[in-house]
């Protein structure tokens, strides 16, 4: 059935009780952002039932509601700004796997990293891959439409999400899922089902409570590496012909490729990894291709052959990981750069200062000379302390930018919004995968025109007429 409703819940649930307690609202205060939250009370449901009679509640009593899950979040949007938190980190039942239909109904507080096990264990995989898989929830992935490394190969999480059951104000629970016909010409395209415009609503629309995902079979195997470069400019050429070989199936084909700079590596250097990383380098860029079997000499013949008519490679440095161990390794590694990042910026908070990390992106043929101008900013106005990394096969890196008081976040704030809006007027977004939230609220102008936002927010007011969901998240 394409839309399902439950009748509301009438009595308070005796296991769902409204938590006040200082003590415990203080983890509830923070995430991965430097925007603190200011919950009031904490509810924490272990059903859809529990959520709804919850949500009706707060309706009956004006009070605001903030859905959040694991708090991983780098924009805010899981932090109340003011009422009541709503977390579904309990809401884990059973989950439901059709092998036949590739499909799974799983619970909106299973950890994604748990999902993926479980699936993969039945020969079967779920292709989204945040860097945060093993510290987020389902939920949290469909709220702020999430994707990863993989996202050049597989794409965001909208596009493997086949349904949604939400709580909503009214104390009702109903299913929404998208038609499986081939061909629908009815109606408006982009509200032909109400799955899309849940995927990125960032809580401001209902309470999610379960989820209905396609899978695809698993891969056989696949390889990574690491392809080092004397510069940036190098690594963003090889990623193009990487693209454009792709595209015409003529050679490589990668599942992801991602940009590392140079106070990267020197990181990657710090770390006990055992992976040799040559002093030559100025930049890497991580790349991975499935394949079948037994077939991983065909893959790296292919990625040799192109690496050495690269300009500015380093071929023979190259690291190349074709088992588990030696996968887990590069990917701890990759994974060392954000947290420590995230670890300096934290220390930069006493004095005023912490991390800024971009989320824009911009078509790929406009990538190396939107970072080359990108870069004059950040020296125009004195930033120093810049990590770039991520997804340039996407046309999307993030620049991480330590900021070591309040002068440098100002200015460091200025070269934000400047990169926000010319990114959006060569085609790009403000935001790729973490969402807006709070922290990209201001932005929201330049990627949407008065008359798209007035759009979201009718909706918004057809689901939420009081407008007590997720206040501040998304409207500028």
């Amino acid at each position: 059935m394409v839309f399902e409703s439950a009748d509301p819940v009438q009595s308070q649930p005796q296991d769902c009780p409204l938590v006040e307690d200082p003590e415990v609202l203080e983890g509830y205060r923070r995430d991965a952002s430097a925007y603190i939250g200011s919950p009031e009370g904490l509810i924490r449901p272990a059903d859809a039932s529990e959520a709804a009679w919850w949500l009706g509640e707060a309706s009956r009593r004006g009070v605001p509601v903030t859905p959040c899950g694991l708090r991983s979040s780098t924009t805010g949007s899981g932090l109340a700004a003011r009422g009541w938190s709503m977390s579904c980190e309990r809401i884990q039942p059973e989950v439901e796997i059709d092998r036949e239909r590739r499909l799974a109904v799983v619970g909106a507080g299973t950890v994604l990293r748990d999902f993926k096990d479980q699936v993969e264990e039945q020969g079967l995989f779920y292709p989204p891959d945040p860097t945060s898989e093993r510290e987020c929830t389902l939920a949290g992935t469909v709220a702020c439409d999430a994707s990863g490394a993989r996202s050049y190969r597989y794409g965001a999480t909208h596009r493997w999400l086949r349904g949604v059951e939400v709580a909503l104000l009214d104390g009702s629970v109903r299913w929404f899922r998208r038609r499986s016909v081939d061909k629908d010409a009815a109606g408006y395209a982009g509200l032909r089902d109400l799955v899309s415009v849940f995927c990125g609503s960032e809580g401001t629309l209902g309470f999610l409570t379960r989820l209905e995902v396609s899978l695809i079979d698993r891969p056989e195997a696949f390889l990574g590496a690491l392809a080092f470069f004397t510069s940036v400019d190098a690594a963003l050429s090889f990623v193009g012909a990487a693209r454009d070989e792709d595209r015409t199936n003529s050679g490589v084909k990668p599942r992801c490729l991602e940009l590392l700079d140079e106070r990267c590596l020197a990181i990657m250097r710090e770390q006990d990894s055992g992976v040799v990383l040559p002093a030559g380098a100025s930049a890497c860029v991580f790349f991975e291709e499935e394949h079948r079997a037994g077939g991983e000499g065909e893959v790296v013949e292919r990625w040799w052959s192109l690496l050495e008519r690269s300009s500015g490679a380093l071929p023979h440095d190259t690291v190349v990981a074709m088992d588990r161990i030696r996968q887990e390794e590069l990917r701890m590694l990759r994974h060392a750069v954000p947290a420590s990042l995230n670890e300096e910026g934290s220390g930069y908070m006493a004095a005023g200062g912490k991390k800024i990390s971009t989320d824009w992106a911009v078509p790929f043929d406009q990538l190396a000379s939107f970072m080359r101008r990108a870069d004059g900013w950040l020296q125009q106005e004195g930033i120093e302390r810049v990590a770039r990394f991520g997804h340039v096969g996407n046309g999307h890196p993030h620049y991480n930018l330590m900021l070591r008081d309040a002068q440098e976040v100002l200015q460091a704030e200025r070269v934000v919004a400047r990169m926000c809006k010319e990114a959006c007027d060569v085609g790009g977004t403000i935001t790729a995968e973490h969402g807006v939230g709070k922290v990209k609220r201001p932005y929201m102008g330049q990627r949407f025109a008065d008359l798209e936002i007035a759009s979201m927010r009718a909706i918004k007011q057809l689901m939420d007429p009081s407008q007590l969901l997720a206040p501040e998240n998304l409207f500028p």
